[in-house]
């Protein structure tokens, strides 16, 4: 090989690699302040839903030229237990009382695997409640926004036998509360600047 075909063919393989760096880049995100995760159920009452605006996201992307993500990561996800609220405090007392806030501050979700499709993102991770640890698998759906901000929402069904949680009860056990939950939530998300 000659000297002029050995620098031709490194000076391709620097010019793929320049190319190939350029198109994707690693992207850090932030929650925006109107995100919010959301647990619904129900009761022999009626249906009850407790919101927290206080979860903490840490999210790492490997994002297209086009800002769409092609790769997840990391991420992981902290909600203080206190932070939910359903509006009725002797309703919130007990709901603490069952996921033994005292010991357990919050709930913790850590990514384990994740495959990402068009507009999808199928997360596998660690969710731990109370201080029992499961593995699930969550679907969300993504969508871009403005400034490379990404909106997610998604739905997850739970029980609370699965993390050995009692269905909390009220008004002197009157009142319970279902075993099946519904986790709800609307997470944009906004890129940090390094």
């Amino acid at each position: 090989m000659t000297n002029q075909n050995r620098f031709i063919r490194l000076f391709l393989f620097f010019a793929f690699i320049a190319t190939h760096s350029n198109s994707i880049a690693q992207v850090r995100y932030r929650q925006s302040d109107d995100s919010y995760l959301s647990i619904s159920g129900t009761s022999t009452l009626n249906v009850w839903t407790m919101n927290s605006d206080e979860g903490k996201y840490r999210v790492e992307f490997e994002i297209s030229d086009e800002g769409l993500p092609i790769k997840l990561n990391s991420l992981s996800l902290s909600v203080p237990c206190e932070s939910l609220k359903s509006g009725h405090s002797a309703m919130d007392k007990n709901a603490y009382s069952a996921l033994d806030a005292d010991s357990h501050k919050s709930i913790i979700f850590i990514l384990t695997s994740s495959k990402i499709s068009s507009g999808k993102i199928e997360c596998t991770g660690n969710l731990t409640v109370a201080g029992s640890t499961k593995s699930i698998s969550v679907e969300t759906e993504y969508q871009p926004l403005e400034n490379q901000a990404l909106l997610f929402t998604g739905k997850k069904k739970l029980k609370m036998s699965d993390f050995g949680i009692e269905p909390p009860s009220f008004m002197f056990g009157t009142v319970s509360t279902g075993d099946e939950i519904t986790v709800s939530f609307n997470i944009k998300l906004i890129p940090t600047r390094r």
